[in-house]
């Protein structure tokens, strides 16, 4: 199994950090794009490609309707000659990048039709694209100058799709090159995800076995004694926590249909989140997005109970996290991906490389 990390997208440290991770054995560095809450990751990924010699460099992911396939497509070849046969494109619809802003995700159809136009045009292909709606409004394009060094269409740049709901796991079976979720870190979970993806990709005649599939999650390694509640297991595990609590709010209106070992929790949260809405209008995104996968907001440090973090987290002791990854490996996941807590990173990758790399 490969390991990867998710640094930030912060110019003075993203690549520090990736250069530390690489030192110690992980195999792949994401940086997020979204862009009302963080920095831009293809300047990001840039300067971690200066800086780094083995690892893959990965957007996790990209969003389409942000930018336009032709810009996604020339961001990511750019990169690709910085750091050549190093780099994948991470892809998605973009649930909190869009509603961040208020906005709902990209349809599936705009994320199918952006992967055609990117994956032609960073194979040096001409293809064609209609920028809006108008069928007359499409033109067919290619980049120009691919031999004055600008940008790499040269060496492969995979495509990996990332889904949570079942019709986007199918189609990331179907169109992707790899397939990435957050949606689950428990094996039950990721065997029903793996199934949708499995049959999308056998209905475009593809062998499920070629994709490369990466769950992305977060951990905190238990030191003994230490329980699920210790504040050390709530500051680092918290922002996954509730960033998994407002990915459910926005698509769950029924608490009933919430996972049981968090439905209780999940509840109150439901109601917390109403009353914001009340005192803050349609306003009240940017209250929710505030502290995204960053850290905790002290007021919902109430929600992230020992059941929310072992539902939602990969927390464990270093042993039992170690045997549920081998299980995870066995179920087909290629790669596990791990979201430290903003001020955690250091601690986080030291921890792990040492307690699960070195005896993995």
């Amino acid at each position: 199994m490969d390991f990867g990390v998710c640094v930030l997208a912060k110019p003075a440290q993203c690549a520090r950090d990736a250069r530390l991770a690489e030192d110690l054995g992980f195999s792949h560095v994401w940086v997020s794009d979204t862009q009302m809450m963080a920095g831009d990751p293809y300047v990001c990924l840039g300067l971690i490609a200066q800086q780094t010699r083995r690892v893959k460099l990965c957007t996790g992911v990209s969003i389409v309707g942000t930018r336009i396939p032709p810009v996604i497509a020339n961001s990511i070849a750019t990169v690709n000659e910085l750091a050549p046969g190093r780099v994948i494109l991470g892809i998605g619809a973009g649930n909190s990048a869009w509603r961040a802003m208020g906005m709902p995700p990209r349809s599936l159809r705009v994320l199918r039709e952006d992967v055609r136009v990117i994956r032609g045009l960073l194979r040096g292909e001409e293809v064609s694209y209609r920028p809006g709606q108008r069928e007359e409004d499409r033109r067919a394009i290619r980049f120009f100058h691919q031999d004055q060094g600008f940008m790499n269409t040269r060496d492969p740049v995979p495509i990996h799709v990332a889904a949570n709901a079942p019709q986007a796991m199918a189609l990331a079976g179907e169109i992707g090159d790899g397939f990435i979720t957050s949606r689950t870190n428990a094996l039950d979970g990721w065997n029903a995800a793996w199934n949708q993806v499995r049959c999308g990709a056998e209905q475009a005649g593809k062998d499920p076995a070629t994709l490369y599939t990466t769950l992305l999650t977060t951990a905190c390694l238990l030191r003994p004694g230490e329980g699920y509640d210790s504040p050390r297991v709530k500051h680092q595990a918290g922002p996954w926590a509730t960033l998994a609590l407002h990915a459910l709010y926005e698509r769950v209106q029924n608490p009933t249909a919430a996972p049981d070992a968090i439905r209780s929790t999940f509840s109150a949260y439901q109601s917390y989140i109403d009353q914001q809405k009340q005192r803050l209008g349609e306003r009240y995104y940017l209250t929710l997005h505030d502290g995204h996968g960053l850290y905790l907001q002290p007021e919902e440090a109430q929600f992230v109970t020992p059941e929310i973090v072992r539902a939602t987290t990969m927390t464990a002791t270093p042993e039992e996290l170690r045997e549920r990854l081998h299980a995870l490996e066995a179920a087909g996941v290629k790669q596990v991906a791990f979201l430290p807590a903003t001020e955690a990173f250091t601690e986080f990758v030291q921890e792990f490389s040492k307690q699960v790399i070195e005896k993995f």
